[in-house]
């Protein structure tokens, strides 16, 4: 059997049962209570995936679709959704997601007869939008919003681009497409409008989690992500040509429910504001709009969403981008070993990277490289070997008693402006180990054999 939101849920409940919650209470996703649930478990540790099994849609009735939260929530679920063991969580898993990536899985298109997602299918005014569970999830988001994957095609046919995004509700068959100047969405949407033609696009709502882990990779403009994806899945990824976008539209035949829709050449509307990933309100700004053609959807679908901002945000987004930086520094500087996209800079603005360094240059060039790869990336901390990237605390001892603030601290300007309130520049800090310096103390060590023998005593 392909696999599938449905095969994944089905191996945590039979595996994993403590990983999983359902609620039963009807809980409304317009009016901020599913975000407010998400928050109670915040703060109470507690991690589970969310089957919210009775959920209001935008109208306020009561919706068909379950909605499922928090499949990202921890690193170790990741590892599950591509087959790895959940214990293999930290740098190996970042590793392990660069290795996959660089592959290009097989496609296998099916009959559309043969394709889950296409067992229903809404077009006309039955392509109602607001019939699904969207929702609001910061105080003053302008409206309910969908927040996965949007599917093109690039003009030239020769590929597809996946990137998770965020669709404003505007009314029944009328939404926004977020895409920024750095989105490879955006480029397609701008090739079809310079010959005057609307824009196919496929929105994802559900699918095996490994789905939306692969279109989180940091993969050059002209990938085929759809290959990419299926290496991700670790099998074949099953496509179906389109209900509503033409047979050479292909959409992904196992997913939970997919919007189909155009995006009319030069049409703009405002979206926003909107709590987005750095924990800020995004402003107002004008976007392309999206006609919905289709709502298709499996029988007993369940719809997926994502908390902005949040740790299954979070986690998504950094997680395999630390594999594509890891191997982008390897490549040129042999002597990296680690690097995290920490938490506390929502996995998105500040790495933290570990270097078995032999002179500066090997600090300098490795931060430089992931400033380059990593489009959102503000702060590259440097540290040595024997640091822990996954430790806050390890990593910031460094930079508060091994940073030269007169000397070892990096400002480069003019490099990345996505965010215009942060400004253009970015930052380097070496808190790596200077031997080079006459004078400078040595770190203190516990003895190694002093801990393996305790260790071997059963302490």
């Amino acid at each position: 059997m392909a696999k599938s939101l449905g095969s994944f849920m089905k191996m945590l409940e039979e595996k994993y049962p403590e990983r999983m919650l359902h609620v039963k209470e009807q809980l409304d996703p317009n009016k901020h209570e599913l975000a407010a649930f998400i928050k109670l478990l915040e703060e109470k540790n507690q991690e589970p995936v969310v089957v919210f099994e009775n959920v209001k849609n935008v109208k306020g009735e009561k919706s068909m679709f379950p909605l499922v939260h928090n499949l990202y929530v921890t690193r170790s679920l990741c590892a599950l959704a591509i087959g790895e063991d959940p214990s293999n969580s930290q740098m190996g898993l970042g590793i392990r997601f660069g290795e996959i990536e660089k592959e290009a899985g097989p496609l296998d298109v099916v009959k559309q007869s043969d394709a889950p997602v296409l067992q229903n299918v809404w077009q006309g005014d039955k392509a109602d939008v607001t019939l699904l569970p969207a929702a609001r999830y910061h105080e003053k988001d302008v409206g309910p919003y969908f927040v996965m994957d949007c599917v093109m095609k690039a003009k030239s046919g020769d590929f597809y681009d996946v990137t998770p995004t965020k669709n404003l509700v505007y009314g029944p068959r009328r939404m926004s497409i977020s895409t920024h100047g750095h989105h490879h969405l955006a480029r397609i949407i701008a090739e079809h409008e310079a010959v005057n033609e609307p824009t196919p696009v496929a929105v994802v709502l559900g699918h095996h989690p490994a789905f939306s882990l692969g279109s989180c990779a940091l993969l050059p403009y002209g990938n085929h992500d759809y290959k990419t994806l299926a290496s991700f899945m670790g099998e074949p990824l099953r496509l179906t040509p389109s209900a509503t976008l033409g047979n050479d539209f292909l959409i992904p035949a196992d997913a939970e429910i997919i919007i189909e829709g155009t995006i009319p050449p030069g049409v703009r509307d405002y979206q926003n504001p909107f709590g987005e990933i750095s924990g800020h309100y995004q402003a107002r700004m004008l976007v392309p709009v999206v006609e919905v053609t289709a709502i298709c959807f499996k029988n007993n679908a369940m719809m997926q969403g994502l908390m902005p901002g949040h740790a299954e945000h979070i986690i998504l987004g950094g997680l395999p981008k630390e594999g594509t930086v890891y191997w982008a520094m390897k490549n040129v500087v042999p002597e990296v070993t680690a690097v995290h996209l920490p938490h506390s800079a929502m996995g998105r603005f500040s790495a933290h990277i570990a270097v078995n360094k032999r002179t500066y240059r090997d600090v300098t060039v490795a931060a430089m490289i992931a400033l380059a790869e990593q489009p959102n990336l503000k702060l590259a901390i440097m540290v040595d070997s024997d640091i822990d990237v996954f430790n806050q605390t390890e990593v910031m001892w460094a930079v508060a008693t091994q940073t030269r603030w007169d000397k070892d601290v990096t400002i480069i300007p003019r490099v990345q402006s996505f965010r215009s309130w942060l400004g253009d520049a970015v930052c380097i800090i070496d808190a790596t180990h200077h031997e080079e310096v006459a004078d400078y103390p040595e770190k203190n060590r516990i003895p190694e054999e002093a801990v393996k023998r305790l260790r071997e005593l059963g302490f």
